[in-house]
């Protein structure tokens, strides 16, 4: 329908972007359902990539004679590696420029997930070809296919297999033409999905995505990639920016590289002949390194790093200097691919969210450009800078090189600072997530009340609190903490509220009787009244420990926490790495009655004085310099530090601890003890300890949902419009 009006396919799929964020805009969440059309276009986008880059590598590298490949192969992989070196560093530089916002949240079961170890033998050896091309696994897929390309080289009857592989390369090439041709269908469903359903927080991030992807872009495209050719060849910055204007305007308005190439070659030999270098042997190599090159990933693949890194900084999980060098090295070999099977790839090597594919794909329409500009550039240097490397025209100036790096390092250093400066200006990064956490209600209530006056402590007056007892009692009594976030804490309507309390409640209808919660802010205190016959059950996040066994009975664990200490944010990297501190290192953390397995953080830390509080209140209003941190579970940190945004939860991801948690009953009550497991295993059974686990401790739900702001909804349909 669209090609009646007379547009070009890229402003076929501008159009369709533009009716996408429109409808999404005035829909709302009315067209969500759009996303099915969307990840079933994502799909069939990928259905001939594979195969085409399979062939594509082997038909380029086998059509070379053994006299060319022996010439090129090693003057082109350095000049390679130069390249792909340079927009590395600038693309991991650039990383910087996203805003250092710490962002307080609930716990995620992804932050103490055991990421699986990488098989670097099936990720780069092909021992099963077939196996490496059904599973993805885009690294043994290239090194296959340059394996059996250099085969090809020296193979005298080797058109017999390149001529049916061009016609084979053709016909893939065909089928991708027409999935592509439902480009604008599918942009059209992806962002009309993400416009009607994502929050507005998103929506901010995405802008930044956008705006460090272009900047990285240009620099590499308008600085990096020119002035390293200028200053290691006889060419100029102008024989590239200027000389080569048409072919860089075409690719960025085309988003089209491969119809470009014929030009470029051409372009190439005009510069030799521009600086009378021009010789057959500059248009022979102008001619075949090109193509070959083209099979490579270019510099504006490259750039797909910089949507793995804002993944990254997205989902607020951190990249060490390790990971980020994995992330370049396995990143080269995936993106032989296309960016449509790299990218979900790298999602999955780092273990990030899958749906953020989604959108890098509603975006690509307007950062494919700048990608398809910046491989333009990228081509037409790496083609004259190979050549003149071919041709002995390299020279290597230790002024002209120290000269080119060190204004590239002041070009990258002021586009972060300035980058992020305009983010601190224009974007929000101020908000109070506490309000998630106080403004948590019970969705099961039950009859309660509060008490802070004990019943007599004489036992021989008091029954043991059976089951039984507690029926016919009609009252079933608990001691709390009322400062153990998530499990028992007080949200902004004084409500009594958290994971045990809801349990609490559960349990009481279930018996029929109602509650009666008395608050205490000790240990020692809870289970003396235990001991005491005055309470039946103590909750708030129990921890199931040794040091109590003969004196109270436990249940079953209802969870298992991770121990972990808050500190202050500089501090967060200091304690992720416990090898760090050594005996010589004095530390003082506080905790509290409910963690008394200190041993392994005696362990971890060799040289610590542990001091017990009461309250964690006395840790986060102490002086400075009274605490080094404060001993706390990861779950339960996450909360605390929601209410405390200065702190963080810090924990050393190679020596994970856990710890179970349940109630605790009198010594002798095991009657209730037996109870109360069978109960708990029913819980588990019917899901509700699940429900109510992503509800208090994830905080999934935390916020009551809002309907997307949408046009129809909100201005056309709102009756309170005047």
């Amino acid at each position: 329908m669209l090609k009646n009006f007379n547009l070009s396919f890229s402003s076929q799929v501008l159009l369709a972007l533009s009716l996408g964020i429109f409808t999404g805009l005035f829909f709302g969440e009315k067209v969500a359902w759009l996303n099915i059309i969307g990840i079933a276009f994502i799909k069939l986008l990928q259905v001939a990539i594979i195969p085409y880059i399979v062939l594509s590598l082997v038909i380029g590298l086998g059509s070379l004679s053994y006299k060319q490949s022996k010439e090129i192969a090693k003057k082109f992989g350095l000049m390679l590696l130069a390249f792909w070196g340079l927009a590395l560093m600038t693309i991991f530089s650039m990383a910087y420029a996203f805003p250092l916002w710490e962002s307080k949240d609930f716990f995620s079961t992804s932050q103490i997930a055991e990421i699986p170890p990488v098989n670097y033998f099936d990720l780069y050896i092909p021992s099963n070809p077939f196996k490496s091309l059904s599973e993805n696994t885009i690294p043994a897929i290239v090194v296959f296919s340059l394996l059996l390309g250099i085969s090809l080289v020296t193979i005298k009857e080797k058109q017999q297999f390149l001529n049916p592989a061009r016609v084979l390369l053709e016909a893939f090439n065909k089928i991708t033409k027409g999935i592509a041709c439902f480009l604008p269908i599918g942009v059209f469903a992806i962002s009309a999905s993400a416009a009607g359903t994502i929050a507005a927080d998103d929506f901010e991030k995405l802008q930044i995505y956008f705006t460090v992807y272009i900047v990285t872009a240009l620099i590499l495209s308008f600085w990096i990639i020119p002035f390293f050719i200028s200053a290691i060849t006889p060419f100029k910055y102008a024989d590239i920016i200027q000389g080569c204007r048409n072919i860089l305007i075409t690719a960025f308005a085309s988003g089209n590289l491969f119809i470009l190439i014929p030009v470029m070659s051409e372009a190439c030999n005009d510069i030799f002949e521009k600086h009378k270098l021009r010789t057959a042997d500059s248009d022979k190599y102008n001619e075949i390194i090109i193509p070959i090159a083209f099979n490579f990933p270019a510099i504006g693949k490259l750039l797909a790093f910089t949507f793995i890194l804002f993944s990254a900084w997205f989902t607020n999980t951190e990249l060490n200097a390790g990971q980020q060098a994995l992330l370049a090295f396995n990143g080269l070999f995936s993106l032989f691919a296309s960016v449509h099977i790299s990218i979900p790839f790298l999602l999955n090597y780092l273990h990030l969210p899958s749906d953020m594919y989604q959108l890098y794909l509603s975006g690509d329409v307007l950062t494919k450009r700048f990608s398809t500009l910046a491989s333009a550039v990228f081509l037409i240097s790496f083609t004259l800078s190979s050549t003149a490397y071919l041709l002995g025209l390299i020279e290597l100036k230790i002024k002209k090189i120290l000269l080119f790096l060190g204004s590239s390092l002041l070009v990258i250093s002021l586009s972060v600072l300035l980058t992020q400066t305009f983010f601190t200006q224009f974007f929000t990064t101020e908000t109070d997530v506490s309000e998630k956490l106080k403004q948590m209600q019970v969705d099961w209530e039950a009859p309660q009340k509060i008490s802070y006056h004990l019943q007599d402590s004489d036992k021989n007056r008091l029954a043991m609190p059976t089951p039984e007892v507690i029926v016919k009692r009609g009252t079933l009594r608990i001691g709390y903490n009322p400062d153990r976030v998530p499990f028992s804490f007080y949200n902004n309507e004084h409500e009594l509220v958290g994971f045990d309390i809801e349990m609490m409640n559960h349990l009481s209808s279930a018996l029929g009787v109602s509650l009666e919660f008395i608050p205490f802010t000790q240990a020692k205190n809870l289970y003396q009244a235990l001991d005491n016959l005055q309470i039946d059950i103590v909750i708030s996040g129990v921890q199931i420990s040794s040091e109590y066994l003969k004196s109270v009975l436990y249940t079953q664990p209802i969870l298992n926490l991770t121990t972990a200490v808050i500190v202050k944010d500089y501090r967060k990297k200091e304690f992720s790495d416990y090898f760090k501190f050594t005996k010589s290192t004095h530390l003082t953390l506080a905790t509290m009655d409910h963690y008394p397995r200190l041993t392994y953080i005696k362990q971890a830390l060799p040289n610590i004085e542990i001091k017990k509080i009461a309250h964690p209140d006395i840790f986060f209003n102490a002086a400075e310099n009274t605490f080094d941190g404060f001993i706390s579970s990861i779950e339960e940190g996450m909360t605390l530090v929601m209410l405390h945004p200065e702190y963080s939860v810090s924990f050393d991801p190679t020596r994970i601890h856990r710890f179970p948690v349940g109630y605790a009953v009198h010594k002798h009550n095991l009657a209730l003890q037996a109870m109360l497991n069978s109960w708990l295993e029913i819980q588990e059974s019917t899901g509700n300890k699940d429900h109510l686990y992503d509800y208090w401790i994830q905080g999934k739900g935390a916020n009551k949902h809002e309907a997307r702001w949408s046009i129809l909804q909100n201005i056309i349909n709102n009756p309170e419009k005047p």
